[in-house]
């Protein structure tokens, strides 16, 4: 039987080292789509430094694309599309991004991404399409080409339910990609419960990597600064509200274990890396849709609500540094009455 066709959109960090562990695994035909590092990655490949494969020198995959169009154009069905670009839906819709490599009925789709749901508007607007959830957990940072991992790269695979398929079907095929991912190296496994997935790992990134976009500092620090104990884990606190309210039970010592992650390391996530290279940062997906859902199960969250209007406020700089929002010339006077 011939391999199947992978293509991966989304060469960050995390998404350089899931296209590398699936190659390593060499039981599909990877593609990739390469969007800033496309010159450098098409003629040098990338330099990878990883915690679980080594030094690796010039590594690039059989095809290499410089945009979705342009691995659509290529005539290959995809059998599988992996999506690990940050999720933006407030600049470019996913599932509109992944359009032209989407074959209907056909194509699953794996979503690594951060953020809460998010397999909702792949669903609507593929029906027929398996949708998959992967959850990163791994350390991983893009500069310039040079790929910097430092944390183990484990991965947590689990199904987007799409109440037009049998669930048995959707289970196998991620089960399938599970296999096409594994390759001793790493550690790849199903999960049955995505949304008690989803909301374990929004007590890290809707508190830890939030805080560290606004202070500008990284994990270690936060603790030793004292704000991890009078902000993040309050806001953690809200996370495990929201999810109880939402009919999930988190483990007693989800907030210690969460805290004690990076321990060891002084770690940026992802957001603070993005807010450092100026680059807009996933703050619907991780804090909007999370306090959406808090709003209709009527939960208090001041502190994340508070977090999310100073990061609103961030995000409309990084927008406007790269010239997807303008201002006027002159700022235009109020005529609203406060009190």
């Amino acid at each position: 039987m011939s391999k199947p066709n992978v293509l991966l959109i989304g060469t960050g960090g995390v998404g350089t080292i899931v296209a590398y562990g699936i190659d390593y695994a060499g039981k599909s035909n990877l593609s990739v789509v390469v969007r800033r590092d496309y010159p450098k990655v098409k003629d040098e490949g990338w330099e990878i430094n990883s915690c679980n494969y080594g030094t690796i020198k010039g590594w690039k995959p059989a095809a290499v694309y410089e945009s979705v169009a342009a691995a659509g154009d290529a005539g290959v069905t995809y059998d599988y599309v992996v999506i690990s670009t940050k999720s933006l839906p407030d600049i470019v819709k996913p599932e509109v991004l992944a359009e032209p490599v989407i074959t209907p009925g056909k194509t699953v789709v794996v979503l690594v991404q951060n953020g809460f749901d998010l397999g909702r508007p792949f669903i609507e607007k593929y029906p027929e399409n398996v949708c998959l959830s992967g959850v990163s957990h791994i350390g991983s940072h893009n500069h310039n080409g040079v790929i910097s991992h430092i944390q183990t790269d484990k991965a947590v695979i689990s199904v987007f339910e799409n109440p037009n398929l049998d669930k048995d079907f959707q289970v196998e095929k991620a089960k399938e990609f599970i296999s096409l991912y594994s390759n001793g190296k790493n550690d790849v496994s199903y999960f049955e419960d995505t949304k008690w997935y989803r909301y374990r790992k929004l007590v890290y990134n809707a508190t830890l990597n939030t805080v560290c976009a606004l202070t500008g500092i990284d994990t270690g620090r936060l603790d030793l600064s004292g704000t991890l104990e009078s902000v993040s884990i309050p806001a953690m606190r809200e996370v495990v509200k929201v999810a109880k309210a939402d009919g999930v039970e988190l483990p007693e010592d989800v907030i210690n274990t969460v805290v004690h992650s990076d321990d060891g390391d002084w770690f940026e996530p992802s957001m603070l890396v993005d807010v450092k290279k100026g680059n807009p940062i996933e703050l619907e997906v991780i804090l909007g849709n999370l306090l959406r859902v808090a709003r209709e199960l009527k939960v208090d969250t001041p502190v994340l609500s508070l977090l999310y209007e100073l990061l609103r406020a961030v995000q409309f700089r990084l927008k406007e540094g790269q010239g997807l929002i303008t201002v006027p010339e002159k700022r235009p006077i109020s005529t609203r009455y406060y009190s």
